[in-house]
């Protein structure tokens, strides 16, 4: 089969560089070098046998799905993703769906565990209550699945331990400056997930 090396070098170069998966490459190459693609034209366009010879012949030795695949899932676990943003973004980049979780599972074992980091989330909840966010603002924004539930709501217990007072304050404040009679600014602070009757504290 006949293929432009210069297509070959760029399908090693793009992999090498990104290290997406087979089908993005396949993707990438069929719209960079297809039939009707401006580069086609000159390099001779490809089509899904010439890209299937590039991937599973030409660059058979250096294509590990899986390998790569648990790399970008590691990365994603230490900057403390949850398991729905990992799915998402693994799929859109065209993992195979069956390979991320059986990765997220058999390395995991996301269906009886969080992959939340302990020390990570305090981190992050500390610096979120410190810019005013409501402790259930919080607890929506990580607790995704009943494997988070514990940690999320002991670390919330912890950082929330003398309330939440002092941020509704903060926030009544920000949105009473800015000229809102007191029925909007009962509805700004009660969708930014404060509580109801100390909201009517605060308020009244």
């Amino acid at each position: 089969m006949e293929i432009s090396q210069k297509i070959v070098d760029y399908a090693i170069w793009y992999y090498l560089k990104y290290f997406p998966s087979k089908k993005a490459l396949e993707k990438k190459l069929f719209e960079k070098f297809g039939p009707n693609s401006e580069k086609g034209k000159v390099y001779g366009g490809i089509g899904e046998k010439e890209i299937d010879f590039i991937l599973n012949q030409k660059m058979s030795s250096i294509i590990f799905e899986e390998e790569v695949a648990k790399s970008k899932i590691r990365n994603y676990i230490e900057k403390n993703k949850n398991f729905s943003y990992i799915k998402t973004k693994m799929f859109q980049k065209y993992f195979d769906k069956e390979l991320v979780l059986l990765i997220l599972r058999e390395e995991y074992n996301f269906e009886n565990e969080t992959l939340l980091n302990e020390e990570k989330l305090k981190k992050q909840i500390i610096l979120l209550k410190q810019k005013g966010k409501s402790k259930n603002y919080i607890k929506n924004k990580f607790l995704e699945r009943s494997q988070d539930k514990d940690l999320v709501e002991n670390i919330l217990s912890e950082v929330f331990c003398d309330g939440e007072l002092e941020n509704l304050k903060k926030e009544y404040e920000k949105i009473k400056n800015k000229g809102f009679d007191k029925q909007k600014i009962f509805q700004k602070l009660f969708s930014k997930g404060f509580n109801y009757e100390d909201i009517k504290r605060v308020i009244s």
